[in-house]
């Protein structure tokens, strides 16, 4: 034994180097766990926020679109709904949409930009909706979000409650006729007209016009910058001038 150094009692005895390098790593792998679950918590937390203010303007802009018909008959809803609404600026909001995949349906893009309505002169001022518009959210990155309006033509059949664009439904671009007499072809495939009256495609089907409005809210993916995230609502509005008389 050496003179003046004592031997460890038992329970005294230190880390070894090897003890100490395996605690550094298990702590180390701890802190990147908790670290990892931390930013996806705040990722998570970003993109739900995010998505409500989406979800925020795709109700204000509802409410732009009941605000604008509330004064005027269901027969002129097309009208005031697209004086604000120029052709180009439709075909942007439909390509801008069509892209984040809102009219796709199974796989297949139904809506085409022959069955969106537009004004043959647009209103440029501020008094009705616009096709396109970008507004800022109050995230912390004052993110911008674009909100894209467009009115589509379309129609129930009679008997069911079945609502699609005559793109859809396969409808000829001749020979349609309205049920109370007079060709319908013209006004249902030009996106200037409005169509208000039930039409017959044959000799069986019947069809009742109605406005299917909807609101798409595009935002970047926070967590993928290459990406586009979307929300849409929408709504049918019935402007059938005679829909009492159509089962």
């Amino acid at each position: 034994m050496v003179p003046g150094r004592r031997m460890p009692k038992r329970g005294e005895r230190g880390f070894t180097l090897v003890e100490t390098i395996v605690a550094v790593m298990v702590l180390s792998m701890v802190g990147l766990a908790a670290a990892q679950f931390a930013v996806t918590a705040i990722r998570t937390s970003y993109a739900q926020q995010m998505r409500s203010t989406a979800v925020s303007l795709g109700d204000d802009g509802m409410e732009r679109v009941r605000a604008q018909i509330a004064s005027v008959s269901s027969d002129s809803y097309f009208d005031e709904l697209t004086k604000g609404m120029g052709e180009s600026d439709v075909d942007d909001a439909y390509t801008a949409l069509e892209k984040a995949g809102a009219f796709t349906v199974n796989g297949t893009v139904a809506t085409q930009t022959k069955d969106l309505g537009w004004a043959a002169s647009a209103d440029g001022s501020g008094k009705f909706i616009h096709p396109a518009r970008v507004t800022t959210g109050k995230d912390f990155k004052q993110s911008k979000f674009n909100v894209y309006t467009v009115v589509e033509k379309a129609y129930r059949l009679s008997g069911t409650m079945q609502v699609k664009t005559a793109s859809e439904w396969g409808l000829p671009d001749h020979g349609l006729d309205y049920v109370n007499g007079g060709d319908a072809s013209s006004d249902v495939w030009t996106p200037t007209k409005s169509v208000t009256k039930a039409f017959k495609s044959g000799s069986t089907n019947t069809y009742v016009p109605v406005i299917r409005v909807i609101v798409g809210v595009t935002w970047p993916d926070n967590q993928a910058k290459s990406k586009t995230c979307i929300y849409t609502t929408s709504t049918v509005l019935d402007v059938n001038t005679d829909w009492k008389l159509i089962v």
